[in-house]
């Protein structure tokens, strides 16, 4: 594994780094409903507003 990936995986458990602030924006493909969380929740992630787990990176036109 690469370093990267371990401070990835280390952030996550732990809540997060110098970035606590940090989101990602998702857009959902069911319903076009875009929203943020933050980088730490990214596993299991559903629409806030259909529940649909088919969301995509929203910068991925």
């Amino acid at each position: 594994m690469s370093v990267g990936l371990l401070n990835t995986i280390s952030d996550a458990i732990s809540g997060g780094s110098d970035g606590d602030d940090d989101v990602f924006t998702y857009r959902c493909a069911s319903c076009g409903t875009e929203f943020d969380l933050p980088k730490t929740r990214m596993i299991g992630v559903r629409c806030p507003d259909c529940r649909s787990m088919d969301v995509r990176d929203a910068s991925e036109r």
